[in-house]
């Protein structure tokens, strides 16, 4: 029963933590760079056509994040930014073998490419959670200014019920960029795993009423709600993206994938 209970809570983690918010954060954090050829790269990534693959991935728009990020690869082929781009991409769609192939790709073009070394680290999440955990803390030891992968760093942590490790770092990307919305909605979550869900569910209610809100963010303030407690509220949360019959199916869907403990009565 013990270790049904584990098995069953690590689904939790693995589905609850918003890990397409990292991936669609990736490469954006604070770079501190070596080597002018990483600096070009690093420009590169700032373009309008691939600052708006990443702001399309943000919102949810995967398919389009990836038409723009493959429209820049059609004229340069081994641009490591655009690349990368198109792997976050792939992972929101989850073709996880393109994605690898893409991320590959871009650490061939430009060896220690740090947003494709996460983006490889982020391949292993699934199955092999030390080995990315092993590939973060690498990544954060060479820039450890790193806001994406101080993040990333902590999802690995949080997916092996390391919260208080997880916590640590989260607020160590938000020391270095308060506005970091994956950090921050990730760092709740880890909170209401750890049973803090009401604490949880407050911070996510203020992310939801800071700027433009996404239909992620809107997501996973709706599972804080859940393990707080609140599924009526977490229905009234996903109706501004779903249908009342498809908010009140997310909402048994949600409690279903948690422990019975993981919830406040």
């Amino acid at each position: 029963m013990h270790s049904q209970n584990n098995a069953r809570k690590a689904k939790a983690l693995r589905c609850l933590l918003p890990l397409a918010g990292v991936f669609a954060l990736s490469g954006c954090g604070m770079m501190h760079l070596d080597t002018a050829r990483q600096a070009a790269t690093y420009s590169e990534a700032n373009r309008p056509s691939l600052k708006a693959a990443r702001s399309a991935l943000a919102d949810g728009e995967a398919q389009t994040a990836l038409g723009i990020a493959n429209g820049v690869l059609v004229a340069e082929p081994h641009n490591a930014a655009a690349l990368v781009a198109a792997g976050d991409a792939q992972v929101a769609l989850n073709n996880r073998l393109d994605a690898a192939k893409s991320y590959r790709q871009a650490l061939a073009a430009q060896p220690g490419f740090l947003p494709a070394r996460l983006g490889v680290g982020k391949m292993k999440l699934r199955d092999d959670l030390k080995g990315a955990e092993s590939d973060f803390r690498a990544a954060v030891a060479s820039d450890p200014k790193n806001t994406a992968a101080l993040t990333d760093l902590g999802v690995a942590l949080d997916l092996q019920e390391r919260h208080k490790e997880a916590q640590a770092e989260y607020n160590a990307a938000l020391a270095l960029n308060p506005d970091l919305t994956a950090a921050r909605v990730n760092l709740a979550l880890s909170m209401a795993l750890a049973g803090e869900a009401q604490k949880a569910e407050g911070m996510l209610a203020d992310a939801t009423q800071a700027g433009t809100v996404t239909p992620r963010v809107r997501a996973d303030f709706a599972v804080a709600q859940v393990m707080a407690g609140h599924p009526d509220q977490a229905e009234a949360t996903l109706q501004a993206d779903l249908s009342a019959d498809e908010a009140k199916a997310s909402v048994v869907a949600m409690a279903g994938l948690l422990p019975p403990e993981a919830t406040k009565k």
